[in-house]
């Protein structure tokens, strides 16, 4: 059985026997401007080099993305072992020798997180300000894992982590500093702090922009954005875009 995925680039993917099976053919219809933006900046070479998905869920944007840029490597990072061994098998059975995934938790510092969530699906931050809950996990840096090679020649950061998102970049601005990724991120507009996001990728001469794309399965208020360095970032980049795929959703912040 396979699932064709008509915003990455209709990317035919055979699927697995799994309770998750159900949720990933699903994903094609969820974050539709993302993917087709994403997929994009892939064809006109924009992204290239190693991708990382952070918040990797089930694989859903490993998968695609995996196929679409076959020379890279897309590192699929997740705390949970479920969602990691979904994804081992979606790679083995599709034949994906570049996918590497990576089961750990990542914030700024090396320390020692905790949920009340499923951890399949969770986060570190809400309701859960004291850091008390009954699951607990081991977190990294992504500049520790990049100062260890297991994360290298970095063109792209993607980041769904629940909160965590601010925290994440501070643990990865080494590696920021070094490659000057792409960075695209998912938000709660009305209980995260954007602002603080938006000041740290501005000193670091990062263009940013709002997807304003509902997100079917989400909060209403929740969101993806998108960061261009300064050697990517142009007018006619984001005039082609709206052009292109997103017909005036992109919105600069």
């Amino acid at each position: 059985m396979k699932v064709i995925f008509t915003n990455d680039n209709n990317a035919e993917i055979e699927l697995i026997t799994h309770k998750f099976t159900k949720d990933f053919i699903k994903r094609d219809d969820d974050e539709v401007l993302f993917r087709r933006i994403n997929t994009f900046l892939i064809n006109e070479k924009i992204i290239k080099n190693n991708v990382i998905d952070l918040g990797s869920w089930i694989g859903d944007n490993t998968i695609p993305w995996a196929m679409n840029l076959p020379e890279s490597v897309i590192y699929a990072i997740d705390p949970s072992s479920r969602n990691i061994n979904f994804i081992k098998e979606m790679a083995s059975v599709n034949k994906l020798t570049n996918v590497k995934p990576i089961q750990v938790a990542v914030s700024d510092k090396l320390e020692t997180l905790s949920t009340n969530d499923n951890i399949e699906h969770c986060s570190f931050v809400y309701n859960n300000q004291m850091n008390n809950g009954k699951h607990k996990e081991y977190a990294v840096t992504l500049d520790s894992l990049h100062d260890d090679g297991d994360i290298k020649d970095i063109g792209m950061i993607h980041l769904d982590v629940e909160g965590m998102e601010y925290r994440v970049m501070k643990g990865a601005e080494k590696l920021i500093d070094t490659y000057n990724p792409v960075i695209t991120f998912e938000q709660h507009l009305e209980i995260d702090n954007y602002d603080i996001i938006s000041n740290y990728l501005k000193k670091k001469n990062y263009k940013i922009f709002l997807i304003n794309e509902v997100l079917p399965s989400c909060r209403p208020d929740c969101r993806n954005s998108i960061a261009f360095p300064k050697h990517l970032y142009s007018s006619d980049l984001i005039k082609n875009i709206h052009d292109n795929v997103a017909h005036d959703l992109l919105i600069e912040k």
